[in-house]
């Protein structure tokens, strides 16, 4: 080839430039950096949820979990003998559950609901719940362990329609619940059933 006609010849790509290692490194960290950023903020999100779950989960198995234990029968006192003979008093010792926490059984602070086929009245005050300390337990109404209280619904004979008292009086072979319920922890369950005969004093097992 002629070198004078070299000259002439225009290289196509000329003033074209290429993407350097420098603007490619600075790039890259730039995605970097936006996906830490994205990471952080999804780790962040992630263990706020779990906080929460956790906090539910706790506050679940403190409400659900048993605090009250009954020690032995409900024991049903009786105004009359034989088939007349209606409640005028319901008693039942409890204890603290185990695992459980202290219970204030002050009445008021203490509800029991009682339910039978005909009524369903609360009892919530001194004039319907009495609560003694028992064995060696104190006198501040506070079930605390290795302590057992006893727990009585009195005058179940005088009615009326308010609460604290029945609008029907319990009488023989008639089913009833007691629904035992503390400012915290689960309610405690208790069925019975009155017997076809009364006596002066009913074991209710």
């Amino acid at each position: 080839m002629n070198a004078r006609i070299l000259p002439t010849i225009r290289w196509p790509y000329t003033g074209q430039r290429g993407i350097t290692g420098l603007e490619t490194a600075i790039v890259l960290i730039a995605f970097v950096v936006v996906s830490s950023v994205f990471a952080f903020a999804t780790l962040s999100v992630g263990m706020f949820a779990s906080d929460k779950s956790r906090e539910v989960h706790m506050v679940g198995l403190e409400n659900t979990r048993t605090s009250l234990e009954l020690k032995g029968s409900i024991i049903g006192k009786a105004n009359a003998f034989g088939v007349t003979g209606v409640l005028t008093e319901l008693k039942f010792n409890v204890s603290q559950a185990a695992g459980g926490f202290e219970v204030d059984l002050t009445p008021g602070t203490l509800i029991i609901k009682y339910t039978d086929k005909r009524q369903s009245k609360v009892f919530g005050s001194s004039s319907g719940i009495k609560v003694a300390g028992i064995g060696g337990s104190d006198s501040d109404n506070l079930l605390e362990r290795n302590e057992t209280y006893e727990v009585r619904m009195v005058n179940l004979d005088v009615t009326g329609s308010g609460d604290n008292s029945l609008t029907y009086p319990v009488g023989v072979n008639e089913t009833f619940t007691l629904e035992v319920i503390p400012t915290e922890g689960s309610v405690l369950m208790l069925e019975r059933t009155t017997p076809i005969y009364m006596d002066q004093f009913n074991f209710l097992n």
